[in-house]
């Protein structure tokens, strides 16, 4: 057997080999379920969230209404367009236009939760232990809607000029979740590690040190004052 003949046998082995061992419909009904209970539930928290008063003002409920609206723009249209390919092996539009807003919107919202949650993580401390930095008008302009604005502007910025980045003429493949596309920043090995590290690994790190010192802190306050820690 030739060595071309060879390499043609493995490349079709390969490309005949699915990403992971569960089916596309078995994904579909995997897709469906929760993400029919998750808009059930977002609208059910966004409803009390927004129209009681006492909620809707409170500081610390700020950052769970933006992350709520996000989960639900993505349910509502990342998801039903993944379960589309699922369902019927194709994507719903087969245009490069419908494809780039689709991977755009995944990328974006979900690098804006994980940097959202991180932030809520600090700002926990914030209102709990340092209240007088979000007094004022000014002071909560400063250290409560603005850190919410900019992470949330500046991945959409960031993400609306990566994504349309096709000068390597990456093909789009229309049976493929995403049409299988990726903009060609990601042949930049140190576009992907910051990305990775801004969009993953420091924000993980934040959220867990944040929670972990935010119980100690508690703890550590109750036992100064001499008072009960009730869970």
């Amino acid at each position: 057997m030739s060595l071309s003949t060879t390499n043609s046998s493995i490349t079709t082995i390969e490309l005949s080999k699915p990403d992971i061992a569960i089916s596309y419909i078995g994904r579909f009904w995997l897709f469906l379920i929760p993400t029919t209970l998750s808009i059930v539930c977002c609208l059910f928290l966004l409803f009390h969230l927004l129209f009681d008063r006492t909620l809707r003002h409170a500081l610390h409920n700020h950052v769970i209404i933006v992350l709520i609206f996000m989960c639900l723009i993505w349910a509502m249209t990342v998801a039903p367009a993944t379960m589309h390919v699922y369902l019927f092996n194709i994507v719903w539009s087969q245009t490069p236009t419908f494809c780039m807003i689709w991977k755009f919107l995944d990328s974006c919202i979900y690098t804006s939760i994980a940097k959202l949650v991180a932030w809520a993580s600090i700002e926990r401390h914030i209102i709990i232990f340092h209240n007088k930095w979000v007094s004022t008008k000014i002071k909560r302009l400063l250290f409560h809607y603005t850190p919410l604005l900019l992470i949330v502007i500046c991945d959409i910025i960031c993400y609306a000029i990566i994504t349309p980045m096709n000068d390597c003429n990456r093909k789009f493949s229309y049976t493929k979740p995403f049409c299988d596309y990726s903009s060609c920043m990601y042949n930049s090995i140190s576009f992907m590690h910051f990305e990775s590290f801004t969009g993953a690994v420091i924000p993980s790190l934040i959220i867990a040190f944040g929670s972990f010192f935010l119980v100690l802190r508690a703890i550590c306050q109750k036992c100064r004052f001499h008072r009960q820690v009730h869970w």
